[in-house]
């Protein structure tokens, strides 16, 4: 099950609305990927974050042009925004005054500069344009505050709002700030275990290097024994301690693990919250990066969270696909792979391939034979006119460009039934588990549709109908292994959050491309482009420069109507034992 990492500062027990942390994400390793032409991102409305709010433009004399301050810049890595100049909870707020989201250093926010002064809060509450308040303990008016400028603001232009980096083996430490020498002999003891005597292969010219120096390793790990000791493998390929018979002082991450499957170990056990490290890392987890350093030849990633991890046990995970979906009636809106050509779909039914080696296919005049054409990609949007064939027992779809598409190899969007008590153009959200596609709709107007992964056997995501409870621009998500086969997680900064269910979220994975089958542990994954997207869609909106928001009685979030079952799940359980299915369905 997902949860949210717990902020390291007193307020952190002020939790936002409470959501039972459901969904995990399986990762698969990245591939490496371009940032997507202007052409190829999708025509979507940008988050709110991004634009200035109407409340600063009327502060601004009603101009339309840039907001030009004063702001309020956050301090620490949550600054909460309360209705109220009182604490929730506390004897005078208890009762009235709510959480509104929060502030992340690095972002700032329009603010009415006058402080008021309480004895709850010395430094003086500011009040935010777009309403709520904010205690001076957490937010300046000092623009050059080290603290504000202490980690790059998200980017809201690109898919992702940070870089992000992949663990590569276990018992990575991170660190609270750079380390000494001496500190790392402690931390990292893979990087001084002596050197082998020389041996016969010494001059063979076929064996493996071994003349690598220690001291050389952060440079450019080369190939050979000193560096598989560097990553913590030994030269065999395994992990060190494997076979080994792991003495009892044996650190967890040179124990040999159970049929070579994750470590067997809890969150908690990787923490050290004393001394210079952190915690360890597993295998697999994620990083959000702000920037590199370089410190006495030693290359490291500074993390958003502040802290410090060496680069080369460290691989860039940039999105492992740039798809998006389809605003309709939009023009040139459709993903296309490089030498497309983008299209117009203007209404449903549409389809998009999830098959890998799809083809086009031509139907005599009498619908009794199929031939196959041009090969067509994965992930191609088609619009359909609604006219089905069966051949030879398989159905077809007829395009609106005079081809037919196999429904075998597609998932097709239609039309459906907006939910009780809708309100003419309210925003709603239709995801179908069955098809795994996910139609956004403005009353019963479609308006954007794309595909997503949800989770599967003992992760599959329930039914029901939801609202959109609370939204991060980003967020960390981690937990414990449900099952045996599993290991610890953790994702950092997980973008575009939108929780709707307790801990079940629409969120970005840029962790795989699997959008159309199902994937995750529980949650809607999306691509990082369409989860952008509806982040900026879907209400409440996030004031400019908030990093998170709640919704309110005032302001209700966007309804998701989640229905049907996802295609082979919690049905053929032979080969898994182990898999206890949710019950989210009456028997």
């Amino acid at each position: 099950m997902f949860r949210r990492r717990r902020t390291p500062f007193a307020l952190a027990t002020l939790a936002l609305i409470a959501a039972g942390m459901a969904c995990s994400e399986q990762r698969s390793s990245p591939t490496a990927t371009q940032r997507p032409a202007a052409s190829a991102s999708p025509a979507a409305a940008p988050p709110a974050a991004a634009a200035p709010s109407a409340s600063a433009n009327a502060a601004n004399g009603g101009d339309a042009g840039p907001y030009q301050g004063p702001w309020l810049g956050a301090i620490v890595l949550q600054a909460p925004i309360f209705s109220d100049m009182e604490y929730p909870g506390h004897e005078h707020g208890e009762g009235h005054v709510i959480r509104l989201g929060y502030l992340r250093y690095g972002e700032k926010t329009p603010v009415l500069p006058e402080p008021h002064v309480k004895p709850n809060c010395p430094e003086g509450w500011y009040e935010l344009l777009a309403g709520g308040f904010v205690c001076g303990r957490y937010a300046t008016l000092d623009l050059d505050h080290p603290k504000f400028k202490e980690v790059t603001p998200p980017d809201l232009q690109g898919p992702l709002p940070y870089q992000y980096g992949i663990n590569l083996v276990n018992g990575t430490p991170l660190y609270r700030h750079v380390p000494s020498h001496e500190q790392r002999v402690q931390a990292e003891p893979w990087l001084f275990k002596p050197r082998k005597p020389k041996t016969d292969d010494a001059d063979n010219p076929y064996a493996l290097a071994s003349n690598t120096t220690v001291g050389g390793l952060d440079a450019g790990v080369a190939l050979g024994q000193n560096a598989a000791i560097a990553i913590g493998l030994n030269t065999a390929g395994a992990a060190i301690g494997e076979n080994s018979g792991d003495p009892p002082d044996t650190p967890w991450w040179e124990k040999e693990s159970p049929d070579g499957g994750p470590p067997q170990i809890t969150l908690e056990d990787l923490q050290e919250d004393t001394g210079d490290v952190v915690r360890r890392m597993v295998k697999g987890f994620y990083l959000s990066l702000d920037h590199q350093v370089t410190a006495s030849g030693t290359k490291w990633w500074k993390t958003v969270a502040g802290q410090i991890a060496p680069a080369y046990r460290i691989m860039l995970a940039p999105p492992s696909s740039d798809f998006h979906g389809v605003w309709l009636g939009k023009d040139a809106a459709t993903y296309v792979k490089d030498g497309g050509t983008e299209r117009r779909i203007d209404k449903l039914p549409m389809a998009f391939v999830v098959g890998y080696y799809t083809k086009k296919w031509s139907l005599d005049d009498a619908h009794k034979h199929a031939t196959a054409t041009d090969k067509i990609d994965h992930f191609t949007a088609v619009g359909l006119t609604g006219e089905n064939a069966r051949v030879n027992g398989t159905t077809y779809w007829e395009t609106d460009e005079g081809w037919w598409l196999r429904s075998q190899d597609a998932a097709r969007a239609e039309q459906a039934t907006p939910p009780e008590g809708l309100r003419p153009g309210e925003k709603w959200i239709d995801v179908n588990l069955t098809r795994q596609l996910l139609v956004a709709y403005e009353g019963d107007k479609p308006v954007y549709v794309t595909i997503f992964s949800s989770g599967r056997d003992e992760h599959e995501t329930p039914p029901g109908s939801f609202r959109i409870r609370e939204k991060h621009l980003t967020s960390t998500m981690d937990g414990d292994a449900d099952i045996a086969s599993d290991g610890p997680y953790s994702i950092e900064d997980v973008p575009y959050i939108q929780y709707f269910n307790g801990g079940y979220a629409l969120h970005g994975a840029f962790w795989h491309s699997m959008f159309g089958r199902v994937k995750s542990h529980g949650c809607v994954n999306l691509s990082p482009w369409d989860a952008k997207t509806l982040f900026g869609w879907t209400d409440p909106q996030l004031p400019e420069g908030w990093h998170a928001v709640v919704a309110t009685k005032d302001r209700p979030g966007t309804r998701v109507f989640v229905h049907g079952r996802a295609p082979g799940t919690c049905t053929d359980l032979t080969q898994s034992t182990d898999v206890q299915c949710p019950d989210h369905y009456p028997k």
